[in-house]
């Protein structure tokens, strides 16, 4: 069995030597590691937003990555070890962090338009706590608009996120059958159409 170790050429003084990457310092080990951690995370990225968890193979990873299989576990440990690195890298681009300088009205469209991308691209990705974190901040946004005067007292802040939350995240899977249709669908029109339903419910009339 090999070790599995990366051997390359390193210049010394008088000749070339071969050496491993355990005979490496920890800086030239950690940077020649990082690329590899990263392709292998963007190969399981679209493995997984593919094809789920439960259909991804760690095959077709290594394969895409140009890796050996093995190094996927050395990194990772496991397959849902890997799942659960590529999530949360995922969910670190895809911010629900909030815009304060713009109307409650235009924060929550684009928020219901940063969902409904997210729900597209990443749908098998997307953690139960992301998502709770997307519902809190469209219930933050709308309790701003009762304080500032935009939107009625009497509306619910937190059922009304909630089904922002579940028409833009619900959305991906009626795209998903328009397109096995050929539809392509409209996700822009859709999330204009979810903050405007919300938000004249909302408005004092």
């Amino acid at each position: 069995m090999g070790t599995g170790l990366l051997t390359l050429d390193v210049c010394v003084p008088t000749s070339y030597t071969t050496v491993s990457t355990a005979q490496l310092s920890y800086p030239m080990r950690a940077r020649i590691a990082s690329p590899r951690r990263e392709r292998i995370l963007a190969s399981a990225e679209k493995e997984f937003a593919s094809h789920g968890n439960t259909g991804a193979r760690m095959e077709r990873i290594a394969a895409a990555a140009a890796v050996n299989k093995q190094l996927l576990f050395h990194y990772f440990g496991s397959k849902a070890g890997l799942y659960q690195a590529v999530s949360k890298s995922v969910e670190a681009r895809l911010d629900v962090a909030d815009e304060r300088g713009s109307t409650p009205a235009e924060r929550l469209r684009k928020l219901a338009a940063l969902l409904l991308a997210a729900a597209n691209e990443y749908k098998t990705l997307l953690s139960q706590a992301w998502k709770q974190r997307a519902a809190t901040r469209a219930a933050q946004i709308l309790r701003d608009g009762q304080r500032q005067g935009y939107f009625r007292d009497d509306i619910d802040p937190e059922a009304l996120a909630e089904l922002v939350a579940a028409a833009s995240l619900g959305w991906a899977a009626l795209a998903e059958r328009d397109q096995a249709a050929g539809d392509n669908g409209n996700r822009e029109q859709f999330g204009d159409l979810v903050a405007t339903v919300i938000t004249d419910y909302c408005t004092w009339r």
